[in-house]
């Protein structure tokens, strides 16, 4: 019998993120939560002043701290009781702000949580040489404090990381990306670093290899349906929710599941597409008319489906743990990523 995707308390759920701490169960993490921000900002210190005020331009622009979270939740349901997770967690959360660095120099992008990017008021050289050395910091922090293991697996997810971005480079601008290509850039880019938020977890709380895999398949699939989320919102959300321009993937060339699945619909869009791709990026009308095309052709609502099924995965894998206010918290983390998209 699968998990069940809705929530099962009597409490209206959630409609933002906000609320979630606010009203709803993630407010069981807020003290790790405060003590993960304290950390990110000492982490940074570096001999020149440039290392801490591009990171603080990135860090203090917010973001929801979702990698963090779930590494705390997660610790808590394997039964850690210390204060080592909170090292882990920040460590998560410098991981992906080094690939948004780079990631933005790449993608040539300039917003960013609703700020310009670091690229656009420093030049590509100092965020990529940031970047770098936030990737190093992380992993001097891990080994000075002995988590070996765990950093030999990061280090294979960092691998992921930089494979995925590659995967993506290779197909930028191409219409017919495969569905089996756009399944394999996300789970590199986006759900091996949750995976590992959640391996991480069971092993600094000493579970045995079959609940460990449980936690890391955990962050696999909420990381899947995340990832899917943002990209359905990209074409019908607003950039408030998403801290980006609207359609800016498109804008940027890139082809995600909304756009693919929509184009198995409907020939005519995916010619629209190839001559937006091969032409103008930056032709507006064209952007809006195949994301309103998009927006109407079932291509959203497929995509939602797929997203509610790695929920459910993930749910099955929560719901192999004993009921607890840290396994609810996670659950309804997946939920409400699912629920931000209608």
């Amino acid at each position: 019998m699968s998990a069940p995707i809705h929530s099962e308390g009597g409490l209206s759920p959630a409609r933002t993120f906000d609320d979630l701490f606010a009203r709803g169960p993630l407010g069981v993490v807020n003290e790790d939560y405060a003590k993960v921000e304290k950390l990110l900002t000492s982490s940074v210190d570096a001999s020149f002043d440039l290392v801490p005020t591009v990171v603080r331009h990135l860090v203090g622009a917010g973001g929801k701290r979702i990698r963090p979270i779930v590494h705390c939740l997660a610790a808590r349901l394997a039964g850690y009781g210390g204060e080592e997770h909170i090292v882990l967690a920040s460590v998560s959360e410098m991981i992906h702000s080094a690939t948004l660095l780079h990631d933005d120099v790449i993608d040539e992008g300039t917003v960013r949580r609703g700020r310009p990017t670091a690229n656009r008021i420093w030049g590509n050289e100092a965020p990529v040489l940031v970047g770098d050395f936030i990737f190093a910091r992380a992993f001097t922090i891990m080994m000075d404090r002995g988590h070996f293991q765990i950093a030999r697996h990061l280090a294979r997810t960092v691998e992921d990381l930089v494979q995925g971005e590659l995967l993506q480079l290779a197909h930028a601008g191409d219409p017919l990306l495969a569905r089996e290509a756009y399944d394999e850039i996300i789970r590199c880019k986006t759900a091996s670093l949750f995976s590992w938020c959640g391996r991480a977890a069971a092993m600094i709380g000493g579970l045995p290899g079959e609940r460990a895999e449980d936690l890391a398949r955990f962050g696999h699939h909420f990381g899947i349906a995340f990832q899917i989320a943002d990209d359905v919102l990209d074409y019908v959300g607003v950039s408030r929710d998403t801290g980006k321009g609207e359609t800016s993937d498109l804008a940027e060339g890139k082809v995600t599941l909304p756009l693919i699945l929509a184009m198995e619909k409907d020939e005519a869009l995916a010619g629209e597409v190839r001559e937006l791709l091969h032409g103008a990026a930056d032709d507006k009308d064209r952007v809006a008319w195949i994301a309103a095309t998009v927006a109407r052709n079932g291509a959203v609502e497929d995509s939602i489906r797929i997203a509610e099924d790695h929920v459910r995965e993930g749910l099955e894998r929560l719901h192999r743990f004993p009921e607890s206010a840290h396994r609810e918290a996670l659950a309804e983390l997946c939920r409400f990523t699912v629920r931000r998209m209608h």
